[in-house]
C-alpha cells in the first residue's frame, strides 16, 4: 500500500480524509462508498489511530488501490488524527469521511463541481439521512443552504454534518486546522473560524448516510459536548469584537474556570442534560423499533423531568406501537420521521 512519508507527485483535485478506531464492522462499507464515487480524482487518506479490532486487516486488504493511503499510529484522538491527515494531504478540497457512514456516489462529484463554480464560498455541507446498523434509512436531515442563513444558525448551533463536509486547502491555510483545546466540538470550532473569511453553504440534497446507534453516547460526552460549543460560540463572539482568539494563551486552569462558567457543573444543569441525553437515546430506539430499550430509556427521562411534553408524546407513539398491526406502525413512523426532518 502507497506510502505517505514522501507525498505524491501529482496532486488530486480532492482529499478525503477519514480517522477511524474499531470500525471493523462498517469499515468496509464506508471505504467502498469512497472507491466507488463517479469522481476519480481523489487522493483516499485513511489514519487507523490505534484499532484493537481487525480495522487494520480488512484496510490492509485494499492495498490494490493506489488512491487509497493508509497511515497508522498509536491511539490519540480524532483531532489530532485529523490533523495528521490535513498534514499529509495534496488534494485542493478536503472531504471528511467517517468509518461506519455511506457516502452516496455522487458526493465528491456534486460538492467538487458546486466549489469549482463558487470560489468565494469555502466550506461546503449537505444534507444527509440517518441509517441503522443494517443500513435501512431513518431519517432526512435538511440544513440551511445560503451563507446568510448559515451563519444565523451558526450562532446557536453546527449547521453542518462533519462527515459530509468539503472545504478548501485554502482555510485551512488561513485559518489553522481543528484544535485539540476546543474538546469534542472541534468541528464547529473550525467552521466558525472558516465563516470569518470565507463563504459557507450547503447542498440542499442527501449525499451521505450516517449510522446511528445508541452505543457510546453518554452523559459525561454529552456535557462536554454542550460545554465546548459554549466556548466556541464565546470566542467567536470576542474575535467578532475585535478582540484576539485567546484559546492558546489560557492555562488549563482557566480553561477550565471558562468551561464552568459558560456552563456550570450543577446538579439542575447535569440533570437537564441527562435527560435530553436519556429522550434522545429513548427516540434513537424508537427510530431502531427497539421498543424495549426505548421504554427503558424513556422511564430515566420522565424520572428526570416528569412534565416534559416530548416524553409523553414519545410514550403515546411506543403504545400505539404495541397496539397496533406492525403495517400501520409503519406508517405511522414514516409519517412521524418526515414531519421531523
Amino acid at each position: 500500500m502507497p506510502s505517505r512519508a514522501d507525498g505524491l507527485v501529482r496532486k488530486p483535485r480532492v482529499s478525503v480524509l477519514m480517522a477511524v478506531h474499531n470500525e471493523e464492522r462498517h469499515i468496509r462499507q464506508a471505504v467502498e462508498s469512497i472507491l466507488g464515487q463517479t469522481f476519480t480524482d481523489f487522493e483516499f487518506l485513511v489514519l487507523d489511530d490505534g484499532s484493537s479490532d481487525r480495522t487494520r486487516e480488512i484496510l490492509q486488504s485494499y492495498a490494490g488501490d493506489p488512491r487509497l493511503h493508509l497511515l497508522t499510529q498509536a491511539n490519540a484522538g480524532l483531532t489530532r488524527s485529523l490533523n495528521r491527515c490535513l498534514s499529509l494531504a495534496c488534494g485542493r478540497y478536503i472531504a471528511r469521511m467517517d468509518g461506519n457512514d455511506v457516502s452516496l456516489p455522487h458526493r465528491l462529484e456534486a460538492q467538487a463541481d458546486f466549489l469549482d463554480r463558487h470560489p468565494g464560498v469555502g466550506l461546503l455541507g449537505a444534507y444527509y439521512i440517518n441509517i441503522d446498523e443494517k443500513g435501512a434509512s431513518l431519517k432526512l436531515y435538511r440544513y440551511p443552504t445560503e451563507d446568510a442563513e448559515i451563519r444565523r444558525a451558526l450562532r446557536n448551533d453546527c449547521p453542518f454534518c462533519h462527515s459530509v463536509v468539503m472545504f478548501r486547502r485554502a482555510c485551512i491555510e488561513r485559518v489553522g486546522g481543528y484544535r485539540e483545546r476546543i474538546g469534542p466540538a472541534e468541528d464547529y470550532d473550525l467552521w466558525s473560524r472558516i465563516a470569518e473569511a470565507f463563504q459557507l453553504a450547503n447542498l440542499p440534497r442527501p449525499l451521505h448516510q450516517v449510522r446511528i446507534s445508541p452505543a457510546g453516547i453518554t452523559l459525561s460526552r454529552r456535557f462536554e459536548q454542550i460545554r465546548a460549543a459554549r466556548l466556541v460560540r464565546h470566542l467567536a463572539s470576542e474575535r467578532q469584537q475585535g478582540a484576539p482568539d485567546r484559546l492558546a494563551q489560557l492555562t488549563d486552569a482557566e480553561l477550565q474556570a471558562l468551561l464552568e462558567r459558560l456552563l456550570p457543573a450543577t446538579p439542575a444543569n447535569l440533570r437537564r442534560v441527562a435527560h435530553a441525553t436519556a429522550l434522545y437515546l429513548a427516540e434513537v430506539s424508537y427510530c431502531l423499533a427497539d421498543y424495549r430499550a426505548a421504554a427503558a430509556r424513556l422511564v430515566e427521562a420522565v424520572r428526570l423531568a416528569p412534565l416534559a411534553g416530548r416524553n409523553w408524546r414519545l410514550a403515546w407513539r411506543l403504545l400505539l406501537c404495541w397496539l397496533l398491526p406492525d403495517g400501520i406502525t409503519r406508517r405511522l413512523k414514516a409519517v412521524y420521521r418526515g414531519s421531523q426532518a
